[in-house]
């Protein structure tokens, strides 16, 4: 295309706890705010960091991603070497590659990939508190294993969506392609994978497990709230702090937008 700049595709790791999630804010600090920034001290002012996604408030990240435009060829490695040296401890561009002129890092991706954390444990945990959801309580792994079963697959989701409202006018059919729950030594993972997800998705579906599991709920019951299409029949919000966004997905040559893949669609913005 004549008159292109160059596109890069960043993925960007970072620390939930210490920002007010992804968006530029006024006032607070911000995941693209400082991204932004590290583009300016290496003389690419104006430089706009368009993520694939916003998180919220405490969710990390091990493989958000962003692109840029930039007025200049700046080869990929030493791109990455040079954002690095001017971010902060708690924030990382893990991977830089030359995309397409067209490539848009929402718009191209073809879904997500999400682990969120619990820790089971009667006594508080003193150590890493920001970083997993804390249970007193101990769970059924199995019955929520077996519960998660009817989320897997194309359904409307409006149960799990904290703002079903707004999202119902743009549509609260998704696909989960995978769902996984991972025993761990003192609690669990629980990893899902899908084409898109509505906003607090994932951390909705968490805390309707854990009625599962704390034996408040039998397993049926989480089929019967995802038919009910109704965010007041399920479970509360699981907190922010457990959620990790592992990998935003695209297509092998970064060439083919959301949508056109097979299974692909445009995923709302936040999680």
């Amino acid at each position: 295309m004549v008159g292109a700049v160059p596109t890069y595709l960043l993925t960007v790791a970072y620390d939930g706890s210490r920002f007010h999630g992804w968006q530029r804010q006024p006032g607070v600090r911000t995941v693209q705010e400082e991204l932004e920034r590290a583009c300016a001290a290496i003389d690419l002012p104006d430089t706009h960091v368009e993520g694939a996604g916003r998180t919220d408030t405490g969710v990390h990240a091990f493989g958000q991603c962003a692109h840029i435009r930039i007025d200049r060829d700046f080869p990929a490695d030493k791109l990455q070497l040079a954002l690095n040296s001017n971010l902060p401890e708690d924030v990382a561009v893990r991977r830089s590659v030359v995309a397409p002129d067209e490539f848009h890092a929402r718009f191209f991706a073809g879904g997500k990939r999400y682990l969120y954390r619990v820790v089971c444990s009667a006594v508080k945990p003193a150590v890493g508190r920001p970083y997993f959801h804390w249970s007193r309580r101990d769970v059924d792994i199995d019955a929520m294993r077996r519960a998660m079963q009817c989320l897997r697959g194309e359904h409307d989701f409006a149960s799990f969506a904290t703002n079903p409202g707004y999202e119902r006018s743009r549509g609260t059919v998704r696909t989960l392609h995978h769902v996984h729950l991972v025993r761990r030594r003192d609690g669990f993972d629980f990893v899902v994978q899908g084409s898109g997800f509505l906003y607090n998705m994932v951390r909705n579906i968490v805390g309707t497990l854990l009625e599962v599991g704390y034996g408040n709920r039998p397993v049926e019951w989480v089929a019967e709230v995802l038919k009910g299409a109704d965010r007041r029949l399920a479970g509360a919000t699981a907190p922010a702090r457990g959620l990790y966004l592992l990998r935003v997905l695209y297509g092998d040559d970064l060439s083919v937008p959301a949508g056109k893949e097979p299974g692909g669609e445009r995923s709302s913005p936040r999680r």
